[in-house]
């Protein structure tokens, strides 16, 4: 009688243990699937402020709108960025604030911004990040011309 108890005593456990993992594990993956989802919209925005501040080159008023909107973009990409993100972003407004109002190597920003896409493409999906890489894809992006 006591064997019966101790067999059973021990499976509710084992139940218990076994209910508490794939819980914990299923905590964990949606917690993944949330930050992933949150840091997917503050890179898309990341990038739509650059465009924004490329395409505003000619007008003051939209180049005010589009630095005030890569400002609070960089607020959001500061507080979860991966390094590497940060690092390329930092490189960006490096060559960015090397450029003010002259014109830049526009191969050069290509480059920057190719290793920011890599490194975000890394931050959310490094499987299907190393397959694109692997492939040598070569992202192209809009840069009109400076104007002075």
């Amino acid at each position: 009688m006591i064997e019966d108890w101790i067999v059973v005593t021990c499976g509710v456990v084992a139940i218990v243990v076994v209910m508490a993992v794939t819980l914990l594990k299923f905590r964990s993956a949606e917690r993944r699937m949330h930050e992933s989802t949150h840091k997917l919209k503050v890179y898309n925005d990341l990038l739509n402020a650059i465009t924004e501040l490329n395409l505003a080159s000619g007008d003051p008023y939209k180049m005010d709108i589009a630095k005030k909107n890569l400002a609070m973009t960089l607020n959001r990409l500061n507080l979860l960025g991966s390094s590497g993100v940060l690092k390329s972003t930092s490189d960006l407004l490096d060559f960015l604030n090397e450029h003010k109002d002259r014109d830049y190597d526009t191969l050069r920003l290509h480059n920057i911004l190719n290793t920011l896409v890599i490194e975000a493409r890394r931050d959310l999906n490094p499987t299907h990040a190393r397959r694109v890489e692997e492939a040598h894809v070569r992202y192209r992006f809009f840069a009109p011309p400076k104007t002075k």
